[in-house]
């Protein structure tokens, strides 16, 4: 590695980095990405699922009101209110750049009817 431009290097000229965060592709950056992930969508009310690792659910009164299925970068929400995915989804892109692509037609490349 070299030193960038503008850097003193002090010492023998060895000289030693740290990363403030994970850098996409490196072996550390998707496991960051889903703590990052885990922690907004638990401070957005929702739990993790025991039966399912990427299974998000937020309940209100004992009844389910968001089911939210992760798979890597992508998402499907889901839920028996509109108004409560639309507040979801405005909640996400507050923390995220989102890309909302309406209505479920395919997800891994399977078609939903």
């Amino acid at each position: 590695m070299e030193v960038p431009k503008g850097i003193e290097q002090f010492g023998s000229g060895e000289c030693y980095w740290r990363l403030q965060k994970a850098l996409y592709s490196l072996k550390q950056a998707g496991r960051q990405w889903k703590k990052r992930l885990h922690k907004v969508l638990t401070n957005l009310g929702l739990t993790h699922s025991c039966a399912d690792d990427c299974l998000y659910i937020k309940r209100e009164k004992r009844e389910i009101i968001l089911l939210v299925l992760v798979y890597v970068d992508d998402m499907t929400v889901s839920g028996p209110n509109g108004y409560k995915i639309i507040s979801f989804k405005t909640s996400l892109s507050e923390n995220f750049d989102i890309t909302d692509l309406g209505e479920l037609k395919f997800i891994l490349d399977i078609l939903i009817t």
